[in-house]
């Protein structure tokens, strides 16, 4: 259904396939490598793909299987050992720190497990914070009051954190993620501290928000059932993608 609002989202009345969207995201070779005393660790080791506009990839994998370090990578919080991750274009692993942290803040969105929502801070109020520190200054209500809106929370704008269900608190994480209206949403395990009917609830509204908005997500998860809401499904274990199929959410 169109927004009322339509000049605050991405236009989405030209439906994208998979072999005409532009490419979000291009990993080649990529690598990374701990070392644990004398023992090097590849976390991640020779992975290679790419995203398109529009979809939602689910990465799933074991703890320990890479996962959480590849969306680091992905994110700008970490730089690579080698290989490149291309972000609309713009290679994190080449770029300077200062560069990377303007990349992640015009371009990337992250979703953690933990809310890291601010508790003295209403809904509205955690969205102009985030607002503010990439350089908006709070300069777009409509928007703000239309993420809340799309995520059922139009009602809690007013509310701070401890007064919010957790399903609440992760979907207000979900808005602010996406206030900077980012090329590239990651989530990693946002469903982990919730319950089963919350969890849920999150993973629908992820994926109202790629099919309304062809918003790209890429959701990092342990669990087979959570990564089932992709339409793409990546395997990860010991650093290593095993399987890359389609998936049909039901």
């Amino acid at each position: 259904m169109p927004s009322p609002n339509s000049e605050c989202l991405p236009d989405t009345t030209t439906t994208l396939t998979a072999e005409n969207a532009p490419v979000v995201v291009a990993v080649q070779s990529l690598t990374m490598v701990y070392k644990v005393g004398r023992v090097a660790v590849r976390a991640v080791d020779n992975v290679t793909f790419t995203v398109r506009q529009g979809e939602f990839v689910s990465i799933v994998g074991q703890s320990g299987s890479g996962k959480s370090t590849l969306l680091h990578i992905l994110g700008g919080l970490l730089r690579p050992t080698s290989g490149s991750v291309l972000i609309d274009g713009q290679d994190l692993a080449t770029v300077s720190d200062r560069q990377r942290t303007m990349i992640r803040r015009q371009k990337i969105g992250i979703v953690f497990q933990r809310f890291n929502l601010f508790p003295t801070l209403s809904a509205e109020g955690n969205l102009r914070l985030a607002e503010s520190i990439r350089g908006t200054n709070g300069s777009d209500p409509a928007h703000r009051r239309e993420l809340l809106r799309m995520l059922n929370l139009e009602h809690r704008l007013h509310h701070k954190p401890l007064e919010l269900s957790g399903g609440e608190q992760q979907r207000v994480a979900v808005a602010r993620a996406l206030i900077n209206r980012p090329k590239l949403l990651l989530a990693d395990e946002p469903t982990g501290n919730l319950d089963s009917e919350n969890s849920q609830t999150v993973l629908d509204m992820l994926r109202r928000l790629n099919q309304e908005l062809q918003q790209t997500v890429i959701l990092i998860t342990h669990n087979p059932e959570a990564a089932a809401i992709g339409s793409r499904i990546l395997t990860m274990r010991d650093g290593k993608i095993i399987a890359d199929r389609p998936n049909s959410p039901q």
